[in-house]
């Protein structure tokens, strides 16, 4: 297992990974089960956006959109 950011950069990078709760197969990124991200596209699962899930969730999406704008 490793950690989310980790989790992160395999998935810009097109690897697999798993942490706690987060994972993804290189394509997909998913928060427990819920895919929160497909390719470059990171599905907005919060209060504002697509409605909030969990504030884990949250933080997953907000790791991914940082990871997206700082590739």
């Amino acid at each position: 297992m490793v950690s989310n950011s980790r989790v992160i950069k395999a998935w810009l990078n097109g690897h697999e990974a798993t942490a706690r709760h987060m994972s993804t197969d290189g394509v997909n990124l998913y928060s427990y089960a819920l895919c929160i991200a497909r390719g470059m596209e990171v599905y907005d699962y919060t209060a504002r956006g697509l409605g909030f899930k969990s504030n884990t969730t949250s933080r997953h999406i907000s790791l991914a959109k940082e990871g997206v704008k700082n590739v």
